[in-house]
């Protein structure tokens, strides 16, 4: 298992310069002795499963396409990283029988249950980036009470969990991940005592939907994705976190776009003439912004920040920009490869992080050996020490991109002109629904 978790800790350090913030919302409610199977909505590829084992950093099973484990090398290469097959209709040879394919993984999921480990399942069955949850499937409640059915003792907890990226296929996105309040199997044991398993299924099924909803921002309506990507931005960013520090356990900033999305969604339902009016004043908003190329989130800092960021891009500048320069080859690789390699969006994340993540540790072996016959053993200090300056570079760049903003609305004629218009404006949005 050494694979698994030098994946885990390479992706774990990757998060940490991809991803501007992750919210780690009520993880208190994940039970630390028990069997766990954590369903999930499955918005963005690999990437779900891997930033729930990497956040854990416990022994994490995932399930994943039965079809990449035919190969022997394949098989035992993902095994040996915590993934087992789970097989779909189309990734069947003819001659294969895919309810006992899939059998002999759930064995193995049961195995892993007696012995308190987390097992973590899609049961939409797809990846698809939207945020909606799409009608699951019922692997998940199959699972859960088969477990039981073999360790009848086991008091197995379902899990539902809401991933929530803030822009997805874009550097230095958030992520909302929400665990919701576990579900026991034993509240089914009186259906499963009366042979009534299949209305057990479908009772948990429909519960464990509810949950997972629960804690996601949901836009019901596709048509809606884009205005309602811009109006949840200008929510977010009213939710001011500190400009330093990774995690976060607050849910304010989930909470505000949770009320966001609800109100969006209200008022296409209830009145599809005030949402058009609505949706024209967000188009108009964002196409004045755009005019003078500048984001919402300058609106929502108050002065003393804005002094704030303005020092810490003249003081940091020159140390800075040595980061940049001195890790900009695996950090230009990588996204050269993705954007010219990957053509689904629901894969992009999880490649660039991974390609980041290795060219990252391979960029940082070539440096140590050519630092250490003049540097000695101070040639890992040396190469630490470039690395982070890589990382204050990411800071350096977001304090500068929003003292540029401030400058541009101070300075420069059209933005004087359109200021005032576009907080009236803003404030007009934030303000509508009270």
């Amino acid at each position: 298992m050494i694979l698994y978790w030098f994946l885990i800790y390479l992706f774990y350090f990757a998060f940490r310069t991809y991803f501007r913030r992750i919210y780690l919302i009520n993880l208190y409610l994940l039970p630390k002795d028990k069997p766990v199977l954590l369903a999930s909505n499955h918005p963005n590829s690999f990437l779900d499963g891997i930033i729930l084992a990497a956040i854990l950093r416990r022994k994490v099973s995932l399930l994943a396409r039965g079809d990449a484990f035919r190969n022997p090398i394949a098989n035992w290469t993902l095994r040996s990283m915590r993934l087992l097959p789970i097989f779909r209709s189309r990734d069947v040879k003819e001659g294969d029988n895919q309810i006992s394919l899939n059998q002999k993984t759930y064995n193995e999921c049961y195995d892993l249950f007696n012995k308190n480990r987390i097992v973590v399942i899609f049961p939409e069955s797809v990846c698809v980036n939207e945020r909606r949850l799409r009608p699951l499937k019922k692997g998940a409640a199959k699972m859960a009470f088969g477990a039981f059915e073999k360790y009848p003792n086991m008091d197995i907890m379902v899990v539902p969990v809401g991933l929530n990226y803030s822009n997805p296929r874009h550097f230095r996105q958030d992520v909302c991940i929400n665990f919701g309040h576990p579900i026991p199997i034993s509240d089914y044991f009186q259906l499963i005592a009366e042979e009534k398993q299949a209305k057990a299924i479908v009772d948990l099924n429909e519960r464990l939907s509810r949950a997972i909803e629960q804690e996601m921002v949901i836009i019901k309506e596709p048509k809606n994705d884009f205005i309602g990507a811009q109006y949840l931005e200008m929510a977010r960013n009213e939710y001011k976190p500190s400009f330093f520090g990774f995690f976060k356990k607050t849910k304010n900033r989930f909470l505000a776009e949770k009320r966001a999305a609800t109100d969006l969604n209200n008022l296409f339902e209830e009145d599809l003439g005030k949402f058009e009016i609505f949706e024209k004043k967000i188009i108009d908003y964002y196409e004045g912004l755009n005019l003078i190329k500048i984001s919402d989130k300058h609106f929502s800092f108050p002065f003393l920040e804005k002094i704030f960021y303005l020092i810490f891009t003249l003081l940091t500048a020159i140390p800075a920009f040595a980061g940049l320069l001195l890790n900009f080859l695996p950090t230009y690789a990588a996204k050269k490869i993705a954007d010219s390699k990957v053509k689904k969006e629901e894969f992009y994340d999880s490649v660039i992080i991974g390609l980041g993540g290795l060219f990252g540790i391979i960029y940082s072996f070539f440096l140590l050996i050519a630092c250490l016959p003049f540097l000695g053993r101070y040639s890992l200090l040396v190469v630490f020490g470039i690395r982070l300056l890589g990382y204050l570079f990411l800071f350096w760049h977001e304090a500068a991109i929003n003292t540029k903003n401030w400058f541009i609305l101070i300075f420069s004629e059209k933005g004087r002109n359109i200021r005032k218009g576009l907080e009236s404006q803003r404030q007009f949005i934030l303000d509508y629904f009270g």
